[in-house]
């Protein structure tokens, strides 16, 4: 049995007896040309358990590294930011946002936000370099999205699953799914575990790109009691840099076969992309995987 155990119990939510809850799957979009849509991303559903035991076992070979860099404090959340990522930070409290008008993804029952200054690779980018902090059990019972991550975290820290593409888990507040997940890792902080990997979110069969890609952790205090959320964008020597049909791909880059292809295998095009990716040095990514790591290993989310 693993050590260090602490329960949490998250319940199920319920609305005369019965309740869905929204599986964001992280199946790859396989979407013809001509059923090409932006339209909002709706998660599937289905029939959870009735409670989720987070049950987390912090691995004696994941401990945290000692890190270089600019400390800072925006509670619960500590961390050290290596110079090479970023030389400034800040953070702000979101409120709770729980309204029957508001979408799924834009729920909230209140988190941390931390956002990274003069970040290394931020120009041109979709996504910001954000660690985000909820409150695990009250995010969960808010949002079925964040219950089925949570749900898929406690499996993979917990060992009941492996931490393959197919069983991450998702950012609850994007309306997309994973197009692909590569350089999978379970990494521990100062008072927790979670799982990294090097992602893509889009609403159809996009090519994988710079401007969209991102390195995302995310894990859970072993009290239970937080649920963090870590995006950095990051760049690869072996991508394009944005998604469009003329972007050049950089030699040895897998080609996207094209939305206007019949005969399309987007599904063999992201297991290319994925192997290409794992198959890359930590170092030559912008930042490097190691330096993120050392971010994230640094973390301390304490009231």
């Amino acid at each position: 049995m693993k050590k260090l155990i602490l329960f949490v119990t998250v319940f199920l939510l319920s609305v005369s007896g019965c309740v869905s809850c929204v599986s964001v799957t992280v199946e790859t979009p396989t979407v013809p040309a001509a059923e090409v849509s932006t339209a909002t991303v709706e998660p599937a559903t289905t029939t959870p358990e009735v409670f989720i035991a987070l049950t987390l076992a912090v691995s004696a070979t994941a401990q945290p590294t000692q890190s270089q860099g600019m400390a800072v404090t925006y509670p619960p959340l500590s961390l050290i930011i290596p110079p090479e990522v970023a030389t400034g930070a800040s953070g702000s409290d979101q409120p709770r946002v729980d309204s029957d008008d508001a979408a799924w993804w834009q729920k909230t029952p209140g988190h941390l936000l931390v956002s990274l200054g003069d970040y290394s690779v931020l120009q041109g980018k979709t996504h910001q370099p954000q660690i985000y902090v909820y409150p695990a059990l009250e995010y969960a019972e808010l949002v079925p999205a964040a219950f089925e991550a949570i749900h898929r975290l406690d499996n993979i820290l917990y060992g009941s699953i492996n931490p393959e593409p197919g069983n991450l888990p998702a950012a609850p507040f994007i309306n997309a799914q994973q197009s692909f997940a590569s350089n999978i890792q379970v990494l521990s902080f100062q008072n927790g575990s979670g799982v990294r990997f090097v992602t893509q979110y889009d609403q159809y069969a996009a090519p994988a790109n710079n401007q969209d890609l991102f390195y995302q952790f995310q894990g859970v205090t072993r009290d239970g009691a937080y649920y963090i959320v870590a995006i950095f964008p990051l760049t690869s020597p072996l991508l394009a840099e944005t998604s469009a049909s003329d972007a050049l791909l950089p030699a040895g880059g897998v080609a996207y076969p094209g939305l206007t292809d019949a005969n399309a295998d987007f599904d063999g095009y992201y297991a290319a992309v994925t192997g290409l990716l794992n198959a890359q040095p930590p170092d030559t990514f912008t930042p490097t995987l190691n330096q993120l790591d050392e971010l994230v290993q640094s973390m301390l989310v304490a009231p």
